[in-house]
């Protein structure tokens, strides 16, 4: 695990053209249980508050081999949360699509004013970094009652957002083409529910692993099939090929 030291600094403008508004709340426990960014380019500002230590919110985030990775840690300049300790502050754990993880780390504590919500901003960390294909997780667990805003993408125009487990309605492309955003509702799924909106999506999808027993699987690729991790009865894990 790796700590993310700032590649690019982000312009202090981002947050206050057209982020878009983004709530976080107790049901979005875990990355695989949050909102979908279908395209991690596009800017949102999440925002996560916690009642007490330990207690986790997340979301994934869509992106391309080699697009821009934008993230912003951020308080509100005003007490309780700019009197915190840097300690006492949630950590964010940010997951990519191989599975290497890095710590958010504080370097700065900048102000900024907000002009659309009139509110005082402190940037504590903002960084970008070249994207690999897939989805991007972001996990922020408390370690105190607080609250804080994070804010993703840098494009400043309108972005969807599908919901965790939920079958998202698209409009049908030719040749048939299943993202990795859309893949990713499905995980949360039962079975049943999962296999037929792969269908609805004119997608096709092969077991992958059940309950700890993998099947063999031909090693051609094709953008419009799913492979699908079971266990219990639920999707665990997908990919898109």
């Amino acid at each position: 695990m790796t700590s993310l030291i700032p590649a690019i600094v982000i312009g202090q403008t981002a947050l206050a053209t057209a982020h878009q508004p983004v709530s976080l709340t107790a049901k979005h426990s875990s990355p695989n249980k949050g909102p979908i960014m279908v395209d991690g380019t596009i800017s949102f500002a999440l925002r996560a508050n916690f009642k007490k230590p330990k207690q986790q919110q997340g979301f994934r985030a869509a992106f391309k081999a080699g697009e821009l990775l934008n993230f912003e840690y951020l308080i509100i300049d005003k007490a309780p949360e700019n009197k915190m300790a840097l300690s006492k502050l949630p950590v964010v754990t940010i997951t990519a699509p191989d599975g290497a993880k890095s710590i958010v780390k504080f370097t700065e504590r900048t102000k900024f004013y907000e002009p659309y919500g009139r509110t005082n901003y402190l940037f504590l960390s903002r960084f970008s970094s070249t994207a690999i294909e897939g989805i991007y997780s972001f996990a922020i667990r408390s370690k105190a009652k607080s609250a804080i805003t994070v804010s993703t993408g840098s494009k400043e125009i309108f972005g969807e957002v599908y919901e965790p487990a939920i079958c998202p309605t698209i409009t049908p492309s030719n040749p048939v083409a299943i993202t990795n955003a859309q893949a990713a509702t499905l995980i949360g799924m039962k079975k049943k529910v999962a296999i037929s909106c792969i269908q609805s999506l004119s997608g096709s999808h092969r077991i992958a692993q059940e309950d700890g027993q993998s099947f063999a699987l031909t090693k051609d690729y094709r953008i419009d099939r799913v492979d699908l991790t079971l266990r219990k009865g639920f999707v665990t894990k997908v990919s898109v090929g």
